[in-house]
């Protein structure tokens, strides 16, 4: 005889906790204490006689068999919602897209009114909180890759990098050796991240030393550089996708003439079973043209 079925709500809890590999941010979204979150994954663990997740030095991880048993879970708990909505005749779908703050702001964003328009049922939350995962998300859009089972990534769009500045400043530009004299601005996830494009490796392009590239002020979001850069407090490097607005309207100047291979990719990330989805078949459809017409 098959062993009887685990507490729904020890499910539920369980589905929470490891999408966000943390019980004090799943107690908060499940508005309970950090207390009753353990009591639950605790529960079900002894129910299943085997453990579904790791505690090594602070870090919450799943076990290979806490992986498993997400994506089943996961699946059974959108079975349940969806028939939920076909029974009350929900139109209403959320589709919640998870996208770096920069490119949300500089490139989703202005664009989305054109999916919004073609698919009014479809209600769209764009989540860009810096600590947010895949699987907080139904899509996501992230120059970062996962490794997850359950997930997919496919190429989405690749985008050009160049120094871009003010007007004034970009006057005193003549080569790309001038930028020794200016004030270079930079971002963190250049620091942290060899794929994503630093000064370093664009002058390394060029074949030119470094200039020293590495003074100048730092900036968590591409925005807040890119914004600096409006204000002529420097130069940053700008990805041709989140700057095409600002050089349209002359807040910002591409001042070299100067082609670099250096590129920065995106993907689209989402766990395999969305494209059972409507929405999600709509918004990843609308965002492949969009992406082609570009």
């Amino acid at each position: 005889m098959s062993k009887r079925l685990p507490p729904l709500n020890s499910l539920r809890v369980f589905e929470v906790a490891a999408r966000r590999l943390n019980f004090t941010r799943a107690a908060e979204e499940l508005h309970v204490t950090n207390a009753a979150v353990s009591h639950q994954i605790k529960l079900l663990e002894d129910h299943l006689g085997i453990d579904l997740f790791q505690r090594s030095n602070n870090v919450l991880k799943l076990t290979e068999a806490g992986e498993l048993y997400l994506p089943r879970i996961r699946e059974g708990f959108k079975i349940f919602q969806q028939a939920t909505d076909a029974l009350l005749n929900d139109n209403n779908a959320l589709l919640r897209v998870g996208v770096p703050p920069s490119f949300g702001s500089k490139w989703l964003v202005p664009r989305l009114y054109r999916f919004l328009n073609r698919h009014p049922h479809i209600r769209v939350e764009i989540v860009s909180e810096v600590d947010r995962t895949y699987r907080d998300c139904d899509i996501s859009i992230d120059f970062r890759r996962t490794q997850f089972a359950d997930f997919r990534i496919e190429p989405f769009i690749a985008t050009e990098v160049f120094p871009v500045c003010s007007p004034a400043i970009a006057a005193q530009l003549q080569t790309p050796v001038d930028l020794a004299k200016q004030t270079l601005l930079h971002e963190v996830s250049a620091m942290n991240d060899p794929d994503y494009p630093s000064w370093q490796a664009w002058f390394a392009t060029l074949g030119l030393p470094n200039q020293e590239s590495r003074q100048g002020p730092l900036f968590t979001l591409a925005l807040m550089a890119l914004q600096a850069a409006i204000d002529g407090q420097g130069i940053a490097l700008g990805q041709a996708l989140l700057v095409e607005y600002d050089i349209a309207a002359g807040r910002l100047v591409r001042p070299l003439n100067v082609e670099t291979p250096l590129r920065l990719d995106y993907y689209l990330i989402y766990a395999a079973d969305m494209k059972e989805n409507l929405a999600f078949q709509a918004f990843h459809q609308w965002l492949i043209s969009e992406a082609k017409a570009h």
